[in-house]
């Protein structure tokens, strides 16, 4: 890969604490950052109750193992918006070599009628 296709991410994680016997939302924990590949996607669905939806965000692509292991509900910075990770990410792998990692993130959602 050419060094100019990648993007600087930066990655996240909500974090919560205890308050009053309740759990109260605090500053999120920056996880650090990455250089990945980063590709605009949209994609419609349908909601449980039966709303239709089109959701917008990014497919993050990196070569190789990260020191950072992402998760459903991470936070990543990209092109200067926080979005979420809402998908599980998928690890590539060639036998018992890691190839790379693929994470999905989203921005809110856009109603239709």
């Amino acid at each position: 890969m050419i060094p100019r296709d990648y993007e600087t991410i930066a990655v996240s994680r909500p974090s919560t604490r205890m308050e009053q016997g309740r759990l109260v939302e605090s500053d999120p924990v920056m996880l650090g950052t990455l250089a990945m590949i980063v590709q605009p996607v949209s994609m419609d669905r349908q909601t449980d109750t039966g709303r239709s939806v089109t959701v917008t965000g990014y497919d993050l692509y990196v070569r190789g193992d990260t020191p950072i292991r992402a998760r459903t509900g991470d936070m990543v910075d990209v092109r200067g918006e926080t979005l979420v990770i809402t998908q599980t990410p998928a690890a590539w792998r060639r036998g018992e070599r890691m190839v790379g990692w693929h994470w999905h993130c989203e921005r809110r959602e856009e109603r239709h009628g």
